[in-house]
């Protein structure tokens, strides 16, 4: 069955329209391809109604805001969820236990496109990097070449991932930034990537069902970490990356020390597919990095204030901590709602980068205060706001030093996204 032919009259209710209307272009594809589209999301009629005229242009007529109620689920033929809620939600359940078709718009777009090759972006930090590097490679290179196309799907790009199938065709490539929950979802429904481009460790079962003609591209020390896997049966080729495998002379902008490591990875991608070096070089040389991501914002007083915000984990707040530290030098804000990793490793090498933490309010903060709290000869405020972090910074650092907003938990509540708390960073540092 093709795509239309799967949409056409399905009552389809999406829930999220994603933090910053990321499933805007999927919903008006549905609608466009005769779905019957109801929308749900928890937030409020004042968060969203900014959303609503360009979907009630193409025939939005259902919507709910500021709950979603799992009654009216269970009269769905299919439910379509933004990639940052989970399958295991409440309101979920009866449609659960009803046994309607729940998809991610990702998962769902490789049950419908035609055969591709698959890039697969993961780990715990970088892979979005990665994944606009090697984009923008295959992109510059793909171009010459009328028969190949080359698609992009980023669960926090508005381009939407359904909207590819009105293009794709068999033989086509598709680059996939995998975030950690959407993991699983790919081996469930039996989709390893053709190329796995590994930042850092990861759960490896993803790989499971590669064969003998498929990549896996990572640097030493996952590539070690795969291969003491006794119960990983993937068959694929594995080819280690090194920050020494860019060319000393390749002017690569390197604002933290995983800048090469990550270029590294992007560049045995690029081979794999027969980019010239003078493609890759050209690409990498000119790539400035991405916003959020230990991003200077503004030197105040002879103090530098970063913002990391796209941190969700802690190693990624060991990542910033270790590319812009030298000493203790760091003043790190943190905190924020639970993710469910283990802090061991932040808690344990804080100590070596850091003079100061100020530490955010979230219900994944209130497990690790007491353990910062206790460690010695670091300066420690709980605050309440994250404008108030910022003075607090401010005032505890010295000149010379570093203040790094890497927070290392998720957002804290339904009406503030990733994005929107890097943007308020940003705007209580540029008013000091």
């Amino acid at each position: 069955m093709n795509y239309k032919d799967f949409f056409r009259n399905k009552r389809v209710a999406v829930i999220g329209l994603g933090p910053h209307g990321e499933m805007i272009a999927d919903i008006k594809f549905l609608l466009r391809n005769k779905a019957r589209v109801a929308l749900y999301d928890m937030r409020s009629d004042k968060r969203l109604k900014g959303f609503l005229p360009e979907l009630k242009e193409v025939g939005l007529e259902t919507y709910v805001f500021g709950k979603v109620p799992a009654e009216e689920l269970v009269d769905a033929e299919l439910i379509i969820i933004s990639p940052e809620l989970s399958k295991k939600s409440l309101f979920l359940k009866k449609a659960t236990q009803a046994e309607i078709q729940i998809e991610y718009p990702d998962t769902l777009f490789f049950k419908l496109a035609p055969s591709v090759t698959l890039i697969g972006v993961m780990g715990l930090y970088g892979k979005s990097t990665v994944a606009h590097l090697i984009y923008h490679i295959l992109k510059k290179a793909f171009a010459d070449y009328e028969d190949q196309g080359l698609f992009f799907i980023d669960p926090e790009s508005t381009n939407g991932a359904l909207t590819h199938l009105r293009k794709i065709k068999k033989g086509d490539v598709v680059l996939a930034r995998i975030p950690d929950n959407l993991m699983q979802h790919y081996y469930d429904i039996h989709i390893s990537p053709h190329v796995a481009v590994i930042t850092s460790h990861i759960p490896f079962d993803i790989l499971e069902f590669q064969t003998y003609n498929n990549f896996i591209v990572a640097p030493d020390s996952v590539v070690d970490a795969i291969k003491s896997q006794k119960n990983l049966s993937s068959k694929a080729k594995i080819l280690r990356t090194r920050s020494s495998s860019i060319p000393p002379d390749w002017n690569v902008k390197t604002k933290t020390i995983y800048d090469r490591e990550n270029g590294a990875l992007a560049l045995q991608t690029s081979e794999l597919f027969k980019v010239s070096p003078e493609i890759a070089k050209e690409v990498l040389q000119s790539f400035i990095g991405l916003k959020g991501r230990v991003e200077l914002v503004k030197k105040v007083s002879g103090i530098e204030f970063y913002n990391d915000a796209s941190s969700t984990v802690p190693q990624a707040t060991i990542s910033a901590l270790a590319s812009l530290s030298s000493g203790k030098n760091i003043v790190l804000i943190l905190g924020g709602a639970y993710t469910g990793h283990d802090y061991s490793d932040l808690v344990r090498n804080i100590s070596q980068y850091v003079s100061a933490i100020i530490l955010l309010p979230g219900s994944g903060t209130l497990g690790l205060r007491s353990r910062l709290e206790e460690l010695p000869e670091i300066d420690f405020v709980q605050v309440l706001s994250l404008e108030e972090a910022v003075r607090e910074a401010l005032d505890h650092a010295k000149k010379g030093e570093k203040v790094l907003f890497s927070p290392g938990f998720d957002a804290v509540g339904i009406d503030i996204s990733r994005k929107e708390r890097g943007e308020r960073f940003v705007k209580a540092v540029r008013s000091l």
